[in-house]
């Protein structure tokens, strides 16, 4: 169905599409894409064990400990104010697990909260998070479940193309913003830079044989210079680009940041992501596109590929977080850090917080997985040093 209603897309724009179109209708564009599909069981999500793809979020509580960190030194610096009025908002929630986990960690530490909310573009997603948080807390402690009703909170957001990065009809709070794994789903623009030619830009045709194929055309000004910047700020890196090379431009990451940070009057924003800066995105070796599907824990890095399975596996990209480094660096309101996830997590303690439970895990069967799935988040060989976090801290308060 996804297939079908694509290539009817393309024939209506004239025969091609760019690639970002291209993908935007493969995770969004109906009911049937691959964020969209209506289905709540486990085997119809594409997280988890039985899904495409894990994330951090289901490796145990460790992130859900820094996470409330995080929210519990928004309210400890915020003295002399209402600490009633702080709130979480979390784009893109996945199954829910995070958040059920953050909220057992800020109730049994007392702390208050006024809302936590989640911003979700599946109805059917929505469904699945609701039972899977009701699960976990039922099972922690009822009385928290009852706690927890009383300021859970879900938007539905509705994505198209052109206002793709306009958020829902929300409203500004101040507290903790969360936004793990949410970028890297962007739609994306393939570029194709050449030494001795013009740049072009990656799209899809339907051949005569009635199959997808890549077809380059004629980049607009606009990609042309974002192109341009990149190559500049490579050679003031050091890297001389020598030979044709391609490059992931996103151009919604910038719109949707603005719109996240006008409804964040006063706290912290943190944005986590596979991806790279771009001194290592720009340099000689890499000249290929980092597109990449997943279907099945396995990872797609053939480009071709991605142009399978239309609509039943992932398409994601490595966040260019050099993007937001400059976004961040022209806001007058707020400061930002830069770190790798393990460093992240080490800095919130996440390490002090294990030796002050080594007695329990000792004594506990969730030692092995638990200790497990620290060392999965902190080691250069699984996630510790690929997936960056850009920690923002915006200072202006005011009443929400």
């Amino acid at each position: 169905m996804v297939l079908q209603n694509l290539k009817n897309f393309i024939k209506k724009k004239g025969g091609w599409i760019p690639f970002d179109s291209f993908m935007f209708e493969c995770l969004y564009g109906n009911d049937d894409s691959y964020y969209m599909r209506k289905n709540t069981s486990l085997s119809g999500l594409p997280f988890g064990p039985s899904g495409d793809y894990v994330t951090s979020a289901s490796l145990g509580r460790w992130m859900a400990k820094a996470y409330a960190q995080s929210y519990a030194r928004i309210i400890s610096k915020t003295s002399g104010i209402d600490k009633e009025v702080f709130a979480i908002r979390e784009y893109g929630p996945g199954n829910g697990e995070m958040a059920a986990k953050i909220l057992i960690e800020l109730f049994d530490q007392d702390i208050p909260l006024k809302k936590y909310e989640m911003l979700e573009i599946s109805q059917s997603f929505i469904e699945f998070q609701k039972n899977k948080i009701t699960d976990i807390l039922m099972r922690h402690d009822e009385s928290l479940y009852l706690r927890a009703n009383q300021i859970l909170e879900w938007k539905l957001v509705k994505v198209d193309y052109e206002g793709f990065a306009a958020n829902a009809d929300i409203d500004p709070i101040n507290g903790l913003v969360i936004a793990n794994e949410i970028i890297d789903s962007f739609p994306v623009k393939v570029a194709l830079w050449q030494p001795t030619d013009e740049i072009l830009e990656l799209g899809i045709r339907i051949n005569d044989e009635g199959d997808l194929e890549f077809e380059n055309r004629l980049a607009d000004d606009k990609l042309i210079k974002k192109v341009l910047h990149r190559k500049n700020q490579a050679i003031q890196n050091g890297h001389s680009w020598t030979t044709p090379r391609m490059l992931d431009i996103c151009l919604h990451t910038e719109p949707w940041l603005n719109n996240l940070m006008s409804k964040l009057n006063y706290g912290e924003l943190i944005v986590s992501d596979y991806g790279l800066e771009r001194y290592e995105l720009d340099s000689d070796n890499r000249i290929e596109s980092n597109v990449t599907a997943f279907f099945k824990h396995t990872q797609i890095s053939k480009l071709n590929e991605c142009l399978k399975n239309v609509g039943g596996q992932d398409l994601t990209y490595l966040v260019d977080f050099s993007q937001l480094s400059e976004f961040f660096l022209d806001q007058c309101d707020c400061y930002f850090q830069l770190k790798s996830q393990a460093a992240w997590l080490i800095d919130s303690g996440v390490l002090d917080q294990f030796t002050r439970n080594q007695d329990f895990l000792s004594k506990s069967h969730q030692m092995i997985e638990e200790v497990g799935n620290l060392q999965k988040l902190l080691s250069d060989n699984e996630m510790g040093q690929s997936f960056l976090f850009c920690h923002v801290f915006k200072n202006n308060f005011s009443p929400a």
